[in-house]
């Protein structure tokens, strides 16, 4: 054998053995590829794209990539591609194809052609990712940002215009732009068992059908602000008789069948009929229709929740709309919640951060000794930490989020607290002056509600002063109210009373217009100034404590508002003196074994840490699903639960109530951020329940422990921060 021969040989082997190489490259890739002909025919395809797309390899071959088309791109779209690759140029970009199920999928592709050594094209290759679940997140993000958007602009329409239908149009534009459906229509259930259209969209009408059906259907709109469907109208009523979505991706002749009213004429291809429901009554229904190539599962699952919260929406406005005098009042209460919300939303952070911050900073007040400059540095801590907390109590009390737990308290030190706050509050031009007595009683009541009353009626009496400016003073005393001021006074009780006075020198008020200032939502004020709801709360918070509120007023000489809360008696003034130094001041040691579950670990730690210090044994738990497998182990054994209320996975309560049914006397203390929480625990026996408010210094948690511990019998109360 020649040299040359054995050469030749050796270069083939070569190359058979790089041929071998790039083809398990192809079998093995994790990328599809496909290698077609000039004339489009596929000569090769991987393992990948047989996964991804379900045909065999055989079914493949011989076969264009149109055997994977969907549909549901444009011609243009193919013509620009082989225009590309024609041209000898890469071609890049992504395909919505069709597997052999017959579902979609989306892949991002690069097509080149392959060239001979004279330069000619003799083949082309794909090479493509599955970019489906990625573009399903996208657009399911777009479109979830487009609905939520549409749900705020259809509120924004009916504030507006005060039309359900103008709102309804909105939502359903959205639902048509976002599912490409050329029909569409809203309606309502009316009490008769039929329906009204409140918003329709007849594209794939001809012109003249249009203007007929239009006509005909805006006339009883503006007549009846509806179009009524008959209950018999076939399809359109499927999804509210069925109570479940009716989808129709396949032409069909007959499903028009039985309809009279002309928003049955157009040809129906394709139809999705999705139920309005509130909780499980239905009260209307979402159609689209003709979406070339029908609906997808994940589209009409999104759709589903669309209209729920459709559903919500024009439930509340159509209860606007029977109570239309009350809309304004409606909007500014709304206003007040949303506040509201995000103060809670806020102060449960907050509330944990301050929980660690002021709660480990006691605790090393306690052991820092005799290092003055130090035992100052924690201190100055320590106080940002409680004016942190007094602030955060302060935006729930203006958002009406605000616990409201009364307690022993002093007037004039909490007006004293105030003070910076309410002068900022009215500005430079007026003066703010108090008159405060010297021996002031003590009142039971809830610093936060009577922080809210002072402010309130100080904003009040800002807003009473003109452009010049003036004085308020706020003044407190103690006062005796006699059974004859009681009998010409309806609401007032005789006793003995603390007397708060808030009184300005602004342009006062007429007899007529006392009367109505402390109705809810009642306002002289212009548009957008104030609520409504400031007097109206002062007074709602001085019945609750038991008091009683009187106003004095004319017409250019000012006005004084008189807030009057019982007076603690002295006896119970000194018990309760006595007894919170005997707590704060306690070194007596308990005992018990207490299960603490938060899933904020620095407060689970903060907890354990004081309740050891104290003399409990703890077991602790980062998570509900923990606790249970601990709670196995220990049922008999443990004395008190303390558990967060809010948490991943499973909330306090539903874990509560699975100890509860394997311990029935088990005793528990809640603990959360959030304001409201204290609601939902309504459920549960007084005799087994506290409650904790976060931010709680170690001093609050350990009597909260100590109390629920030794109670036998009785509610516990709640413990909320202390300043």
């Amino acid at each position: 054998m020649s040299a040359h021969s054995a050469s030749d040989r050796d270069d083939g082997l070569q190359a058979e053995s790089e041929l071998r190489k790039f083809y398990l490259a192809a079998e093995q890739s994790p990328s599809q590829l496909v290698i077609t002909n000039t004339k489009g025919l596929i000569e090769y395809a991987n393992p990948r794209l047989c996964e991804v797309t379900g045909f065999t390899r055989d079914e493949i071959i011989g076969q264009t990539p149109a055997l994977f088309k969907s549909g549901r791109m444009p011609s243009l779209f193919y013509r620009s591609l082989w225009d590309t690759l024609r041209a000898g140029q890469e071609w890049q970009g992504e395909f919505l194809n069709r597997r052999k199920d017959g579902s979609f999928y989306w892949e991002r592709a690069s097509i080149a052609p392959i060239k001979d050594s004279g330069g000619t094209i003799t083949h082309f290759i794909k090479v493509a990712e599955d970019v489906t679940e990625q573009r399903r997140a996208e657009e399911s993000q777009r479109r979830s940002l487009k609905l939520s958007e549409a749900i705020t602009a259809a509120n924004l329409r009916f504030i507006e215009t005060g039309s359900l239908n103008q709102m309804a149009a909105v939502l359903l534009d959205t639902c048509m732009t976002i599912t490409n459906s050329p029909f569409g229509l809203f309606y309502e259930l009316r009490q008769s068992g039929d329906a009204g259209i409140l918003a329709l969209s007849l594209a794939s009408f001809d012109p003249v059908s249009e203007e007929t059906v239009f006509r005909d259907i805006q006339y009883d709109i503006r007549r009846n602000g509806h179009f009524e469907l008959k209950r018999h109208e076939s399809i359109l009523f499927a999804p509210v008789t069925e109570g479940t979505t009716v989808v129709v991706n396949t032409p069909e002749e007959n499903l028009w069948k039985g309809c009279t009213c002309p928003v049955c004429t157009p040809t129906l291809n394709t139809f999705a009929g999705i139920p309005l429901k509130i909780g499980t009554t239905v009260i209307g229904m979402l159609g689209l229709a003709n979406r070339e190539g029908g609906y997808l599962k994940e589209e009409i699952q999104e759709m589903e929740n669309f209209a729920q919260t459709c559903a919500l929406a024009i439930g509340s406005a159509k209860a606007e709309l029977d109570r239309t005098q009350a809309r304004e009042q409606l909007r500014q209460a709304q206003k007040m919640e949303a506040i509201g919300q995000l103060a809670g939303g806020i102060a449960h952070d907050f509330n944990n951060l301050l929980t660690v911050i002021n709660g480990y900073s006691t605790l090393l007040l306690q052991k820092i000794g005799a290092n003055e400059q130090m035992r100052k540095e924690v201190e100055q801590i320590l106080s940002a930490g409680e004016r942190a907390s007094t602030l955060i109590r302060q935006l729930l009390a203006f958002g009406r989020r605000q616990m409201l737990e009364p307690r022993l308290l002093n007037i004039n030190t909490l007006i004293a607290s105030l003070h910076k706050i309410l002068c900022r509050l009215i500005g430079e031009n007026i003066t703010l002056s108090t008159e405060l007595a010297t021996d002031i009683g003590m009142v039971r009541a809830d610093p936060s509600q009577i922080e809210q009353i002072i402010m309130n009626l100080v904003i009040n009496a800002r807003d009473a002063l003109d452009e010049r400016g003036g004085s308020i003073t706020v003044e407190t005393a103690n006062q005796y109210l006699d059974a004859a001021f009681a009998r010409r006074n309806r609401g007032a009780e005789a006793g003995d009373f603390i007397m708060i006075a808030v009184r300005d020198t602004g342009m006062g008020m007429s007899e007529e217009l006392i009367g109505r200032i402390f109705e809810p939502f009642f306002t002289t004020k212009a548009q957008g100034y104030g609520t409504g709801l400031g007097l109206a709360t002062v007074y709602g918070i001085v019945k609750q404590s038991n008091g009683y509120i009187k106003v004095r007023s004319e017409v250019g000489m000012g006005s004084e508002f008189r807030i009057y809360l019982p007076r603690v008696a002295e006896g119970a003034e000194q018990v309760a003196a006595v007894d919170l130094h005997r707590r704060k001041g306690a070194s007596i040691r308990d005992s018990g074994l207490i299960l603490i579950v938060e899933d904020e670990r620095a407060v689970l730690d903060l907890s354990a840490t004081t309740l050891r210090s104290r003399g409990y044994d703890v077991l602790t738990a980062s998570g509900p699903q923990d606790a249970l497998m601990l709670f196995e182990r220990h049922a008999g054994e443990i004395d008190l639960l303390l558990t967060d209320v809010m948490m991943p996975v499973m909330s306090g309560p539903e874990m509560v109530q699975r100890m509860l049914a394997k311990r029935p006397d088990l005793k528990v203390v809640f603990m959360s951020g959030y304001t409201d929480e204290k609601l939902r625990m309504s459920e549960f026996p007084d005799e087994q329940l506290a409650f904790i408010m976060k931010p709680f210094s170690p001093d609050n948690l350990i009597n909260m422990i100590s109390d629920s511990i030794r109670r036998p019998n009785g509610p516990v109360p709640t413990e909320t921060p202390h300043e």
